[in-house]
């Protein structure tokens, strides 16, 4: 098992839901229940990768990619939320602060606080 996580977000209408499933199947290990609730599940899930399902591909990475296709595709979104990524720009600012980058880091905090702000209500 590969320390790689991913999340998902499902959206209420599926347009083929049994492809999400297999998909859902192939990159966590689930079981064929387990799978079809997180197919039906509309908030934010994470889950590990099981490259040991991609031992048959000559490239799990490849495999795994075709797997994100497949969820995409059916409108599934696949990824970090926003918040996260936010977050860790901002940690990455503040190192290079802390390492003298002082332009870097302005323009990497300057990014976060203006996605901030525009999500802001």
């Amino acid at each position: 098992m590969d320390n790689r996580n991913f999340t998902f977000v499902c959206p209420a209408s599926i347009p083929n839901k049994v492809e999400v499933i297999k998909a859902i199947r192939t990159l966590t290990g689930l079981g064929l229940k387990e799978a079809k609730d997180a197919s039906e599940r509309t908030g934010h899930q994470t889950y590990p990768i099981q490259l040991s399902n991609f031992s048959s591909w000559s490239n799990s990475d490849r495999g795994v990619d075709e797997q994100f296709r497949i969820l995409r595709n059916n409108g599934v979104e696949v990824g970090e939320p926003v918040f996260k990524i936010l977050e860790s720009l901002r940690q990455l600012g503040s190192q290079a602060l802390l390492q003298g980058e002082d332009e870097l880091a302005n323009e990497i905090l300057q990014l976060v606080l203006a996605e901030k702000l525009r999500r802001k209500p």
